[in-house]
């Protein structure tokens, strides 16, 4: 039986005195693990997204950097981050062509973000000026395989299932954007304790999870960080299989 084939969108990245299309070997490699074929999508093609769309059953949509403003009816502001407007366009196009046709995706980090505005929510630009109160530090000094803080999650969720019934996890944090308005079609399943979101998934199917932290990062220390992906890739073999006895 084939193995489901996992689209990652690529984020192009000076390396010397050229930009390259990239994308995180840790990615890559769990989605290997996990029995998942990787397929790199080099992205700042929204035009070509259909196609990339039609080759790939599950979508993982990886960290990266900010979302500009504009894909949420915003202008930015000063805390703004770097940002890449053919990058978001072409996310937010390959998100919309998974849900329209039932592909699983995951996000992590910024693709929790960018799952978020695609189905018509937004996101705080920056959760350290725009949140009322006083926030975690969510972007760790921490090593990237250590968790930094704790994430509350809710009981009944896929996210649950997944951690074996555990309500109370662990994660590391590399992100100063987050998710603010919901998206109609998500619901949130985890939280830190202080109030950010961390964890989101579709309401009505198993399709989307998207997490804040990077399970990438963690699997090797934490065999439920792994169990992330391995779910996700096991949701796109469904979604294959099941277009196999169609056609």
């Amino acid at each position: 039986m084939a193995k489901p084939i996992i689209g990652i969108p690529a984020e192009r990245r000076l390396v010397g005195d050229s930009y390259r299309n990239t994308v995180n070997q840790k990615e890559v490699a769990a989605v290997v693990k996990a029995g998942g074929v990787p397929v790199i999508i080099p992205t700042r093609e929204p035009d070509l997204a259909a196609e990339y769309s039609e080759l790939i059953d599950g979508l993982l949509l990886p960290g990266g950097p900010d979302v500009a403003p504009r894909f949420f009816g915003e202008e930015p502001i000063p805390q703004m981050d770097e940002a890449d407007d053919l990058l978001d366009a072409t996310e937010i196009t390959l998100t919309n062509l998974a849900v329209a046709a039932r592909k699983p995706i995951l996000g992590i980090c910024r693709g929790a973000q960018v799952v978020n505005i695609a189905l018509g929510g937004d996101i705080y630009q920056d959760i350290a000026t725009q949140i009322d109160h006083q926030t975690y530090q969510h972007h760790q000094k921490a090593p990237s395989d250590q968790g930094s803080h704790y994430v509350d999650i809710a009981e009944g969720s896929m996210l649950q299932t997944i951690f074996h019934g555990q309500s109370r996890v662990l994660v590391n944090s590399f992100h100063h954007q987050s998710v603010r308005k919901l998206a109609p079609q998500l619901k949130v399943t985890a939280t830190a304790g202080d109030g950010v979101i961390e964890a989101v998934e579709s309401k009505d199917n198993d399709l989307i999870l998207a997490v804040q932290w990077h399970p990438e990062l963690l699997y090797k220390v934490n065999a439920d960080e792994f169990a992330i992906i391995e779910a996700f890739v096991n949701r796109s073999k469904k979604y294959q299989n099941s277009e196999a006895a169609w056609s």
